[in-house]
């Protein structure tokens, strides 16, 4: 299955700072927490390796509709740590197809260990700690495409 998205245009800098966060491009995302049951999500959508490299450091905080969704070229065991990240966050890893490969749930804020996908993933979707127990996201998790569609 494709997806499709509308990217805006994106800045990148140098330097990782707070004050220089690379403008993102949104979209809405459709989630079936594994049982048919839809939740809608607003996403910034991190394409770049820049986007994928700054993620959602020195955020204070997300709405509970909110999240990032990272977006690789192809698949492959993904790592993801918490430098510079404020608050804690779920990870989600989900393959080509839009299939839970696996999930992290309330990774530590500034934790600089790895977490790793149990299997190679495409998209990364990230949601505040504790998005997948409270809203019931399990094992048949599966993203709708297309995504912002």
């Amino acid at each position: 299955m494709g997806l499709f998205w509308a990217l805006v245009g994106t800045t990148t800098s140098a330097s990782g700072t707070k004050w220089d966060r690379p403008n993102f491009a949104t979209s809405t995302l459709s989630l079936d927490r594994g049982d048919g049951t839809l939740l809608t999500y607003r996403v910034e959508l991190a394409t770049t390796p820049r986007q994928h490299a700054y993620g959602l450091m020195y955020i204070e905080a997300m709405d509970a509709d909110a999240g990032m969704l990272f977006i690789f070229d192809s698949m492959a065991v993904r790592s993801f740590w918490m430098k510079n990240t404020l608050i804690p966050l779920d990870m989600l890893f989900f393959d080509d197809e839009g299939r839970l490969v696996s999930a992290v749930e309330k990774a530590a804020p500034g934790s600089l260990f790895s977490r790793l996908s149990s299997g190679p993933a495409k998209y990364v979707l990230e949601l505040n700690g504790g998005s997948m127990r409270a809203n019931g996201i399990g094992p048949g998790a599966r993203l709708r495409f297309p995504i912002g569609g």
